[in-house]
């Protein structure tokens, strides 16, 4: 007997309609299901989940967010059900029958700042979070926060826009999803500010229709949202065919590519030469090398080396390589029990003096004062 399956499935964004996309690719694979599909959260109410088990459906599939009375209702049944890409819902009290599917914000954030890096422009780095500040916005930020940081850059975490004026440009910006980016756009357009060139912006989700409208066409990342309907699918088949109540079960999706366009500018030659010199010098510096060795490793003359790092860091390779540095001195000291003069040498610098008179002028404190006051 063909199994009675309810969707319910916000269809007003690409999202949407890629996850439908995947459960039909399910269903192609001579899977026979009598579906019943409500698209907005208005057609999502009680009094169809009463229907919906009046009826005998065998399984819901669920991505339908701001529906909590409805989600109240499904939380109190047994029925297998699928969710996609809800937070804060009931139905996490759910524990049988129940499997929970999102998009990966640690893959979200973890490409964008990929992608950003990788442009080699960027003097700083920003997340325009959504209106609300939701939770999903908040793990991508995350992500994309600890991405930049392992990279040597912080990430300036922005409520709007507005917080764009006081950075340092050209600045590279994820936009909590694309609605957020054609929003940053637009703010830069009224605000004298170049795209990309003085603010480089990569929008998520790749809802074509915003980003190809968008003036300049808006950079995104694109989630893997059809293989995420796919995985509903089948978990609601694994459910169906269960012979006893199941744990719940929490699955994550990636990301299928980036989107290049107009909004991010591409990689420039300089940007490439300052990428690999960053690079040769977050590989290197505790070895204790000099500004020549990186020039002489990328194969340009010390003069042109400065002047296009100079350009787009705003900064010098010397100054670099000192910073990353005393970046692990600091670690070092917040966490471990080394002596000084053991950390000196693991980090470049043969005179353990010379780093303390350099440390202390740098932060104004000693090397012992700074290791006391981080463990307070």
């Amino acid at each position: 007997m063909r199994k009675k399956i309810f969707i319910a499935l916000r269809m007003a964004g690409i999202a949407g309609q890629d996850k439908l996309s995947g459960i039909f690719r399910f269903l192609g694979e001579k899977h026979d299901w009598d579906i019943t599909l409500v698209r907005t959260a208005g057609d999502f109410t009680p009094e169809r989940i009463r229907e919906a088990l009046a009826a005998h459906y065998d399984g819901f599939i669920v991505s339908i967010p701001n529906t909590e009375p409805t989600a109240a209702r499904l939380a109190h049944t047994d029925i297998p059900t699928v969710v996609m890409d809800l937070h804060d819902s009931q139905l996490a009290m759910r524990t049988r029958n129940i499997v929970f599917i999102h998009n990966s914000a640690t893959e979200i954030g973890r490409t964008a700042a990929n992608h950003l890096l990788s442009i080699g422009t960027y003097r700083s780095y920003a997340f325009v979070h959504s209106p609300a500040v939701l939770e999903w916005s908040r793990d991508r930020c995350a992500a994309y926060a600890k991405t930049l940081r392992d990279n040597g850059h912080w990430c300036h975490e922005l409520e709007s826009a507005e917080g764009l004026r006081g950075l340092s440009r050209p600045v590279g910006v994820l936009a909590a999803n694309d609605d957020c980016g054609y929003a940053v756009i637009q703010y830069c357009q009224a605000h004298r500010l170049r795209v990309p060139e003085d603010v480089g912006i990569l929008g998520t989700n790749n809802d074509t229709l915003i980003c190809e409208n968008a003036h300049p066409k808006l950079s995104s990342i694109q989630p893997d949202f059809e293989q995420e309907g796919y995985l509903a699918a089948e978990a609601l088949s694994q459910l169906l065919a269960a012979t006893d109540k199941t744990e719940p079960l929490r699955l994550f999706v990636g990301v299928k590519q980036v989107v290049r366009r107009e909004s991010t500018a591409m990689v420039s030659p300089t940007g490439k030469l300052v990428q690999k010199a960053l690079a040769f010098i977050r590989k290197n510096a505790l070895r204790g090398i000099s500004v020549d060795d990186v020039a002489k490793h990328l194969n340009v003359s010390r003069r042109l080396l400065d002047l296009r790092f100079r350009e787009l860091q705003a900064t010098t390779v010397g100054e670099t390589i000192i910073q990353t540095r005393l970046d692990e001195v600091k670690h070092r000291l917040r966490t471990t029990g080394e002596s000084i003069e053991s950390i000196a040498l693991a980090c470049g610098y043969e005179n353990p003096n010379y780093l303390k008179n350099l440390f202390r002028k740098r932060y104004a404190m000693s090397m012992r004062e700074f290791r006391r006051r981080s463990a307070s």
